[in-house]
């Protein structure tokens, strides 16, 4: 298997991902972290507090911190982790049958966007994060975390590139991304599942077309 392969790339992935035992978490703890996002999503981030996300869960502010020690921060942190490895968790399900590149590619373009669409916390976190890149509001230990999370991800879309015979990926799988993370801005989150699926045809399509562009014959024509 040679280490530039989709499937070394899914690998990596897969060992980061198992850093993390969340069948070991209370249900108390993961109530919280459900209850955060929720509140995040229906008010915003900010409007967030620990009294707010004590009312959601019925119990006195004060005993949240037997189960946080450190307040916001740490449900802000865990919330990520959480996301992050329940979106990997689907991630390495719906690659598992790809038997090549370009069924892994498609499998994984697929699975990013109907999670984009389906689930609105997907979009708050890539705001958060977005956020973090201008403003740093992340601790510094988080932020190194996710940029490693992201970087992963981003590897496993391009090993997938490099294998169907794309040399120079990089950048074509950060438009891919970036498309993506804006699937809601073209795709309605009221949609039916059929409706879905073929939007997520389009998506593929649309990402495949994305990797055939020489950009640089796009940029010598644009000057």
């Amino acid at each position: 298997m040679s280490e530039t392969s989709y499937e070394a790339a899914k690998a990596a992935f897969q060992i980061r991902l198992e850093e993390w035992n969340w069948a070991g978490q209370k249900a108390a703890r993961q109530n919280i972290l459900e209850a955060f996002l929720q509140l995040a999503i229906a008010n915003g981030f900010n409007s967030v507090s620990m009294r707010t996300i004590a009312n959601a869960v019925n119990i006195k502010p004060p005993s949240l911190y037997s189960h946080f020690p450190d307040g916001r921060d740490e449900i802000v942190a865990e919330s990520l982790r959480w996301h992050f490895h329940r979106f990997g968790v689907a991630l390495l399900e719906a690659v598992a049958p790809a038997t090549n590149a370009e069924e892994f590619w498609d499998a994984m373009v697929r699975l990013h966007f109907t999670r984009q669409v389906r689930l609105p916390e997907s979009n708050l976190w890539d705001l958060l994060v977005a956020t973090d890149r201008m403003a740093e509001v992340l601790p510094q230990d988080l932020r190194a975390q996710v940029d490693d999370w992201v970087t992963l991800h981003e590897r496993m879309y391009e090993a997938a590139a490099r294998d169907m015979g794309f040399a120079n990926p990089t950048e074509h799988v950060q438009v891919v991304v970036t498309l993506l993370e804006g699937a809601t801005r073209w795709a309605p989150t009221d949609c039916t599942d059929a409706e879905l699926d073929k939007l997520a045809d389009r998506a593929v399509t649309l990402s495949r077309a994305i990797l055939a562009v020489d950009f640089q014959t796009v940029s010598t024509l644009a000057s």
